[in-house]
């Protein structure tokens, strides 16, 4: 018998946030990559009959059925005040979190900021240095702002982007390929206005924060742990390692017959590691 996933929401600092929670035993926040939401993390909470962990996997604001950041408060590390206060209020106020992709960069946020309530990290496909060096920001989330810019690329963005994120959905599931119907029902997702200007603001940010965040990585005390998919065709696994290696004492794995889309394509293997990691 598969576990049952649970979703409702929650309102935190104004903001509501859509979550999933499913398992029992010791919390886990697990957060999303970009573009993706909670749903990622739903083939490895149908597996958790006795593994003695709690998942509670979150829409990031922006995404899916989360709100957005208010633009006032919209920096590059108050997001993480939310994810503290989710763990307070639903994680025992302690947790360890699981980021997937670009939720690898959040995860490491909060152990920065918010260390007293992070038991450890685990690190699936991390997605926290820039693709490549010296990269340039979007200039989509400013414009989405503006009453009139934000009307033309509400009507633009739709129609452009679709091919954009067939493209990066076909490099995400690598080595295989995302069914017809699974396509069709996530491009509709993420070809949305507000997830296409939240998967831009994500890359601004990660653009941002790139320089400070490698100085802030070297001081984490936390115990971390990484897995790699061999055949991921979305991220250069060479260039994640060197970003990830500046936590100390980090311990990684590589998994030969995966991808980027790991916990979708492959939710044993990630749940395996979930396991390992929480017991040391």
């Amino acid at each position: 018998m598969s576990t049952l996933e649970q979703t409702s929401s929650i309102n935190l600092q104004d903001i509501k946030l859509s979550y999933s929670e499913a398992g029992k035993g010791e919390p886990i926040l697990c957060l999303h990559g970009n573009p993706g939401n909670k749903n990622i993390f739903s083939n490895i909470m149908a597996k958790l009959d006795g593994a003695n962990i709690k998942l509670y996997a979150l829409d990031r604001p922006g995404h899916n059925a989360t709100d957005e950041l208010p633009n006032e408060k919209n920096d590059l590390w108050y997001d993480t005040s939310i994810y503290a206060d989710f763990i307070k209020a639903k994680l025992n106020k302690k947790a360890w979190i699981l980021g997937h992709s670009y939720g690898c960069l959040t995860a490491v946020k909060v152990a920065i900021k918010h260390p007293e309530q992070v038991k450890g990290l685990i690190l699936i496909n991390p997605l926290i240095a820039t693709a490549t060096p010296n990269e340039s920001t979007s200039s989509i989330p400013y414009f989405a702002k503006g009453p009139l810019t934000g009307s033309i690329l509400g009507i633009w963005l739709p129609m452009a982007y679709p091919q954009v994120l067939t493209d990066l959905l076909n490099q995400l599931f690598q080595p295989e390929k995302p069914s017809e119907e699974f396509a069709e029902s996530w491009l509709q997702k993420f070809i949305r206005f507000e997830n296409v200007v939240a998967y831009q603001t994500d890359r601004n940010i990660q653009i941002k924060i790139q320089d400070e965040l490698k100085e802030e990585m070297k001081k984490i005390s936390l115990k971390t742990y990484a897995l790699y998919g061999a055949k991921d065709g979305y991220t250069d696994i060479s260039r994640q390692q060197e970003i990830v290696n500046l936590i100390p004492g980090v311990k990684s794995e590589t998994s030969e017959s995966s991808g980027h889309y790991m916990p979708h394509l492959n939710p044993d293997i990630c749940l395996d590691f979930i396991k390992n990691a929480v017991a040391g």
